[in-house]
């Protein structure tokens, strides 16, 4: 709704200014101010988004904690349904957590203001200071709908594990002392046998409520699942065949309690938030205020309009890129950038074309070379969003080139006013790391260890994505403006957000003298 008014409060200053030619507001324009003019501008974008183009195709920005393919569980889903594979015979056993979503919602609201000054009348200076805003919304849920499995209680089977090591121990001494008509009898052979099956149960659940070193245990299944009253009917029946046939009751299959309920959503979100923690890594919380609003990266420019004819123009511009924006943290997968922190040189031309009084077109391209700078990253692969705090350094940073492309055709109402289409492209190539110094890449390897390559870090990083939109823009003798909104319908070569930005261009110009 502000927006909105916004809007018309523009377009009604514009027609009392009364009227001029209309410049291009949609993309890059071409014009300089006149010598001794400053031109103002007020250029905010707001660009939001919940999706992202992958490999694996658009997904939302929480896809990896979506149903059983949460990171930090799944070694410990994996390990649950080993171990009940293995103590049960049941070969195509699948463990299930059940139906666990991670929303996410991002914002970067960028505020630039631009200052314009005419050295001449083809040739200008101007810097442009962004302020940006950035927010990220987060929110776990979990439901125990489709869960077989639940949460251990690791106080509750110290009894169990110590009376049925009791019992094989006993089985086995009988067996070793020659009871049972050992060796050779057919009692024999059965004791023999269970002692067997016996050892194997005692292992694979002793993994299952212990884990091992590379696998903390999470989850058994619950008591009511297919698998938990196998799991129930095999635990007694060793217990029974014990007392009855062998004459040991050192073991009782009651110490042995599985789950009752499924993992609860509370329970699941809280043993994510001390996953995370145990590894270094901020919890799913919404951005901190104080971390909402920084400086983006200043650009200082130089513009000559090249050609100034009635049906077509040109200009060309050299921007620099200062590093004085703020960098993500690589300690949370959904922090976001307000800049680059590191210079870039950029070349610009725009132009700008009238057909039959009416049609508008206006282009411009892009082409930049990003400079090395450093950067803080945990080092592994792209594609796993929580890694270890261990795997955290700083390394030189060697950002991709891009190049972008932007073109606005426009029909033109009156001469004030004229709205259109937008179509964006922007490619960049891939990114290159390095530890700053030895030094620094034996401190990794000897956290982690083993030894670590940035390279795993370069993937992912050439990305390529197009967008489209719809824009107006209107115009008096010094205040001027436009609205447009744009979509993002493709992108490729790493995660890009299927973005929606919506951008008000206001430009007030002062005679200085």
């Amino acid at each position: 709704m502000r927006d909105h008014s916004l809007f018309l409060l523009l377009c009604a200053a514009a027609a009392i200014a009364g009227p001029a030619a209309l410049p291009a507001q949609a993309v890059e324009r071409s014009d300089t101010p006149r010598r001794g003019a400053l031109r103002v501008t007020f250029d905010p974008r707001i660009m939001t988004w919940e999706e992202e183009f992958t490999a694996n195709g658009r997904q939302p920005l929480g896809a990896a904690y979506a149903g059983d393919s949460v990171t930090q569980w799944r070694s410990a889903v994996a390990l649950a349904e080993e171990n009940v594979r293995a103590a049960t015979g049941l070969a195509g056993y699948v463990a299930r957590l059940g139906g666990s979503l991670l929303a996410v919602r991002a914002e970067r609201r960028v505020m630039p203001i631009g200052f314009e000054y005419g050295i001449t009348r083809r040739l200008s200076l101007g810097v442009t200071v962004p302020i940006v805003r950035v927010a990220v919304r987060e929110r776990f849920r979990a439901k125990p709908d489709g869960s077989n499995l639940g949460l251990i209680d690791t106080t509750g089977y110290t009894a169990f594990f110590s009376n049925l090591s009791t019992a094989l121990t006993q089985l086995n001494d009988s067996i070793t002392a020659g009871a049972y008509g050992c060796p050779g009898s057919a009692e024999c052979l059965r004791a023999q046998a269970l002692y067997a099956q016996g050892q194997t149960l005692a292992s694979a659940l002793a993994s299952a409520v212990h884990g091992n070193p590379d696998t903390a245990a999470l989850f058994l299944p619950t008591a009511e699942s297919e698998a938990g009253r196998i799991l129930s009917t095999i635990v007694a029946g060793l217990g029974r065949a014990l007392a009855d046939t062998f004459n040991i009751s050192a073991f009782s299959h009651d110490t042995f309690r599985l789950p009752a309920l499924p993992v609860p959503g509370d329970a699941a979100a809280a043993l994510l938030d001390d996953s995370l923690s145990a590894l270094g890594l901020a919890p799913f919380a919404n951005t901190a205020r104080r971390l909402r609003f920084f400086a983006g990266d200043v650009e200082v420019t130089a513009k000559y309009r090249v050609l100034a004819r009635d049906t077509y123009a040109a200009a060309a511009a050299l921007v620099v890129r200062l590093p004085t924006g703020h960098q993500d943290s690589p300690k949370d997968p959904f922090d976001l950038a307000t800049g680059d922190h590191q210079t870039d040189v950029e070349g610009r031309v725009t132009g700008e074309l009238t057909l039959l009084h009416r049609l508008w077109l206006n282009l411009s391209v892009r082409a930049a070379r990003q400079l090395p700078g450093q950067r803080e990253r945990c080092i592994g692969p792209a594609d796993q969003l929580f890694l270890p705090a261990t795997t955290f350094a700083r390394l030189r940073w060697d950002p991709g080139d891009y190049v972008a492309v932007d073109a606005a055709p426009l029909f033109r109402f009156s001469r004030l006013f004229a709205a259109g289409v937008t179509i964006g492209y922007y490619a960049q190539g891939r990114d290159r790391y390095a530890f700053l110094s030895p030094q620094d890449s034996t401190e990794v390897a000897g956290r982690v260890g083993g030894a670590v390559s940035t390279a795993v870090l370069e993937p992912g990083t050439g990305i390529r994505q197009a967008r489209v939109g719809l824009a107006a823009t209107f115009s008096g003798p010094r205040l001027e403006g436009g609205f447009s909104v744009e979509r993002t319908i493709s992108g490729a070569g790493g995660p890009v957000p299927v973005a929606t930005m919506f951008r008000i261009v206001i430009r007030q110009t002062f005679l200085l003298f």
